[in-house]
């Protein structure tokens, strides 16, 4: 990688970081809001970036946003599990025609193929994180609620960081 691109995604990795505990995990709209823009990091990191250092990233993050939210490990499992599934979501979606080393932007897939690995990404870090917050399947129709109603918010904030071109 070059020196520009790891400054760019440094630069992400603090901000998001910072956006998270500062301001989203203090927005809790009716009890169920509580956006999470951070999981662009992920979604966003090049292809080329080596499997490890993306585990290892995610669970950075992770470990940074619990160790300011109290919650002892959910963001980092959720991160490294959905940093762990990135790439065969992207090989899922993505058609074989697209070039080896990108950014996944709805400027290099398209829309349509954008969004949906970003829902999925998105839906999946959100499925797990409130899992393990209710630590219960007594409450999955409140997970499930929290999940649509959050996923939905964070998608919205991750599509709203593309450049529509």
């Amino acid at each position: 990688m070059s020196t520009n691109l790891v400054l760019k995604q440094t630069l992400r990795f603090v901000l998001l970081v910072l956006l998270q505990v500062l301001i989203f995990n203090n927005i809790r709209f009716l009890g169920y809001v509580n956006p999470m823009l951070f999981i662009w990091f992920v979604i966003a990191l090049p292809t080329g970036v080596n499997r490890s250092v993306t585990l290892l990233l995610a669970f950075l993050m992770g470990t940074l946003i619990d160790i300011f939210s109290n919650t002892p490990g959910m963001y980092a499992f959720a991160t490294v599990f959905v940093a762990f599934i990135r790439k065969d979501l992207l090989l899922l979606f993505v058609p074989k025609d697209v070039y080896a080393d990108y950014e996944p932007s709805v400027k290099v897939l398209g829309l349509p193929i954008f969004l949906k690995y970003v829902a999925c990404m998105v839906i999946l870090l959100h499925l797990i994180l409130f899992s393990l917050e209710a630590f219960s399947f007594q409450h999955y129709w409140l997970v499930l609620l929290k999940t649509g109603v959050n996923s939905v918010i964070t998608i919205l904030l991750v599509l709203s960081t593309q450049k529509f071109k």
